[in-house]
């Protein structure tokens, strides 16, 4: 019985995303790294799953003496990383690689740091405009309901036979929800025909 093959679940966890500025020098070694179709296509697989060069040789359909050139670039430029060794079925090492970290970005201009920061806020002061007018409208329902009811309360009949049940009115709850929901299926449709 053979102990072989032997692998581990790297660690992959707790990566942040990598930003580069267009500006700075270290972007000239990513876009060299990055310049082939090949190697775009190796950090691509390795995002899906970390593995040895033979299996993101056969993922991409090369050889691995191609694999291994293009992972040397991408090692260089710190977009992928040893993050284990497993062991093939003869028992020879395999150096797995997997992404030095959870996303790349490349941007110019200002810090995408605070452009997201000020999307963010406008986002949630518009969310929270939503929220408010939601629990407005449940309120209106609520108060409603409970005027209906009370009215309908007094206005009882002792002669007449008792009704039927009448349908109670909308939760005002759902009411709400519905309210909240639709304002923002109209922000993102916003959204949509903004950017078109």
């Amino acid at each position: 019985m053979s102990i072989f093959p032997l692998r581990s679940e790297p660690d992959v966890d707790d990566r942040e995303p990598k930003l580069v500025d267009l500006a700075e020098a270290d972007a000239e070694e990513v876009f060299d790294a990055l310049g082939s179709e090949t190697a775009r296509s190796l950090l691509l697989e390795l995002h899906d799953q970390p593995r040895p060069a033979s299996e993101l040789a056969e993922a991409v359909d090369t050889s691995v003496q191609n694999v291994q050139y293009h992972l040397t670039k991408l090692e260089a430029a710190d977009l992928v990383e040893a993050v284990d060794t497993w062991y093939s079925e003869s028992g020879s090492e395999m150096t797995v690689y997997a992404p030095a970290d959870e996303s790349l970005v490349l941007f110019a201009g200002e810090e995408p740091e605070s452009s997201l920061r000020r999307l963010l806020e406008r986002l949630v002061g518009v969310v929270g405009v939503l929220a408010v007018g939601a629990v407005a409208v449940a309120l209106v329902v609520g108060r409603r309901e409970r005027a209906g009811s009370a009215t309908g309360d007094l206005a009882i009949n002792m002669t007449a036979p008792p009704a039927a049940p009448t349908a109670a009115g909308p939760d005002p709850v759902v009411v709400g929800l519905a309210f909240f929901a639709g304002g923002l299926v109209a922000l993102a449709a916003l959204f949509v025909v903004d950017r078109i």
